[in-house]
């Protein structure tokens, strides 16, 4: 989550408080928000205290509200606790719990869990519309960056072609001299560096629109791991793989899904320490989406590069060109979708994709 994303956050939460102390009296309020689908975490909480447990405390009700879609209520010796599922137009954004005063009735008690769940879905719709303003901006500030990239790779491209052209008819001079061969194969080797960092600039700048179709994308998925199995087995890696079953339908742009998938694959087995294993999950969610996550247990990702890793010329690795991400996340919300990293020493790596269901 970037910092943006965080501000527009606690904004909603304050004011999502704010009504709810207004309209029934709530002493305290705790949101959770399930970024990825996974269980929800505490991203804000007002009138609890210091309660370092107060996730693991709340998580079994938000769960159940989340799965149950009801509101759940739990009495406590300082009160009642009343938590709502926050549910977005596709799925379950996260729970959220007020603490208050219980009614001296059961129609009122009736009534304050149809509040908590009006203003719950209130949330919902804020925190998407947030997500949707978000999004909007990156795709301007994409597109303003990308006229800029292949403008620059446009004007570079014809320099190095040149350069090339110069080092070859050099070599070709001085077979009999190894230090000026030597010195040319250097040349070369650079040329050829730069000449794929400008395609990649291109790529970005310039991406062709995406042409979408109904698919399957873990076909797609099939067609990648069969292109690639060198990469794995040079590096002794195993996948275990877990289909969705059963299989997802949505709108993809093969050609570009398998760019996307191919550089995550790429990543994951640089990663990877040698002989050990990727984890390859898909899965059908319940409103006919498809989500995908590959895992690999190498090195942890710096916690201060990982919200802006999908950011252009952010690396995750040495001598990376920090385009390949940003490319990814280009392909991702061209087909309405979204892709995220999360990281850390005792998990590994998972990038996580998600597509919606094809209309």
């Amino acid at each position: 989550m970037t910092a943006f994303e965080r501000q527009l956050l606690d904004e909603i939460c304050r004011e999502t408080a704010e009504q709810l102390r207004h309209e029934m009296h709530g002493e305290a309020v705790a949101v959770g928000v399930a970024d990825d689908g996974e269980a929800p975490r505490l991203v804000y909480q007002t009138g609890f205290g210091d309660d370092d447990a107060l996730e693991s405390r709340l998580r079994p009700a938000w769960q159940e509200a989340r799965t149950g879609g009801r509101v759940v209520v739990t009495r406590s010796a300082a009160g009642v606790e009343l938590t709502a599922s926050i549910v977005g137009a596709a799925d379950s954004l996260g729970a959220m719990t007020v603490l208050a005063a219980e009614p001296a009735t059961a129609r009122g008690l009736e009534e304050a869990g149809r509040v908590v769940a009006a203003l719950a879905a209130r949330t919902a719709a804020a925190i998407e519309r947030a997500r949707l303003m978000q999004r909007v901006e990156r795709a301007r500030r994409h597109e303003a960056v990308g006229e800029v990239a292949a403008g620059i790779a446009h004007e570079v491209r014809n320099p190095l072609l040149g350069i090339s052209s110069a080092a070859q008819l050099l070599r070709f001079r001085a077979q009999q001299d190894p230090v000026v061969e030597k010195n040319v194969g250097r040349i070369l080797r650079e040329v050829e560096r730069l000449n794929r960092l400008v395609t990649a600039l291109l790529d970005y700048g310039r991406p062709e629109p995406a042409q979408l179709a109904p698919g399957d994308p873990d076909l797609v998925w099939d067609e990648v791991l069969e292109t690639n199995r060198g990469l794995l087995e040079s590096r002794s890696l195993a996948l275990a793989r877990t289909r969705a079953t059963p299989p997802a339908r949505c709108a993809i742009d093969a050609a570009q899904l398998a760019q996307l998938l191919a550089h995550v694959l790429g990543n994951a087995a640089d990663a990877a320490p040698p002989a050990t294993d990727l984890t390859l999950t898909t899965t059908r969610l319940p409103t006919g989406a498809w989500r995908c996550r590959l895992h690999n247990g190498g090195a942890p990702i710096p916690p201060d590069l990982l919200p802006r890793i999908f950011e252009l010329f952010v690396a995750a690795r040495p001598g990376g060109t920090g385009i390949g991400l940003a490319i990814c996340r280009r392909i991702a919300e061209a087909h309405h979708g979204t892709i995220a990293l999360a990281s850390s020493t005792e998990r590994g790596t998972v990038v996580t994709i998600e597509l919606p269901a094809s209309a």
